[in-house]
């Protein structure tokens, strides 16, 4: 039965504009809406936003699911996208859209910037060279202190200096190491249960944010010309996830590259092979991909 005409049926019992907006906002907005109406919006806004959202995509067998998710080693994300910085500017926007260009190819620093958190306390060519993941990568595997990593050091002085927005909502040193002690409460929960998407991790009833912005939770990445995975956001995750030896992780796609979608063009319609893609993620919903 086709969920979009039951839900129009049913507001039509509502006999103003007004009582079938106030309905639909308690049904359809995951932040408003009770515990008890969560799981009819999680059983209804998924189809509802791949009807209704807009991409890029040209109307054929090429055209993937903008929402999608697949299981990822989480090794295979080696660098930032370099659309511009920061990287997750908009991203709900871009679910499904195609950009040609050189953005895939361009070292970091060569990204157009619209502000947001200091670069150098994230962005490396290379994203096992960025502070961050090297703070990580000290503390959970060298057992070095917070307080001793180049990364929280470098936060401190940012933030001492009067800078904002320069990691989450941290405002104060101790803000900083607060923020340190959720990551140790993630890396437990990654190294219990693995790397587990937001839908997985969170029973519909409890998820209090709507469609879109489960989407920003998980981690999400460009494809470049070549199938390259370039890392949009969720940078925590997948460097913890890399650090724990995972073996996969749930990845969203956001934009993609001209050129890529013309190879999945051409393996839609049997004309290339997946040979240089082996096990590709985003060709695995193709019939002659590698699902």
């Amino acid at each position: 039965m086709d969920v979009t005409n039951v839900w129009s049926r049913a507001l039509s019992a509502f006999p103003s504009a007004a009582a079938q907006a106030a309905v639909g906002r308690i049904v359809f907005d995951a932040s408003v809406g009770h515990r008890f109406t969560r799981p009819l919006y999680w059983t209804v806004a998924p189809r509802l936003y791949r009807y209704r959202y807009p991409t890029d995509f040209d109307v054929d067998a090429a055209a993937p699911d903008p929402f999608k998710i697949e299981r990822v080693d989480p090794d295979r994300i080696r660098r930032f996208t370099r659309r511009w910085y920061p990287p997750w500017r908009q991203r709900r926007a871009l679910f499904g859209a195609v950009m040609d260009g050189e953005w895939d190819r361009r070292p970091h620093d060569a990204a157009p910037t619209y502000g947001g958190p200091p670069e150098d306390l994230f962005h490396a060519e290379r994203i096992e060279d960025g502070l961050l993941y090297r703070a990580l990568e000290s503390h959970f595997v060298d057992g070095v202190p917070w307080r001793d990593t180049a990364f929280v050091t470098r936060a401190v002085e940012y933030i001492e200096a009067g800078r904002s927005d320069v990691w989450h909502a941290c405002s104060s040193p101790e803000d900083v190491l607060e923020r340190c002690s959720h990551l140790e409460d993630v890396y437990r929960s990654l190294r219990r249960d693995g790397c587990l998407s937001y839908r997985k991790r969170t029973p519909p009833a409890e998820r209090e944010v709507g469609f879109l912005r489960s989407l920003e939770r998980e981690i999400i990445v460009d494809v470049g010309r070549d199938g390259e995975l370039l890392l949009v956001s969720g940078k925590h995750r997948l460097s913890l996830s890399r650090i724990l030896g995972l073996e996969s992780v749930p990845v969203c796609f956001l934009v993609r590259h001209a050129d890529w979608m013309e190879t999945r063009r051409a393996v839609a319609r049997g004309t290339a092979t997946v040979r240089d893609h082996s096990d590709h993620p985003d060709l695995r919903d193709l019939p002659g991909g590698t699902g």
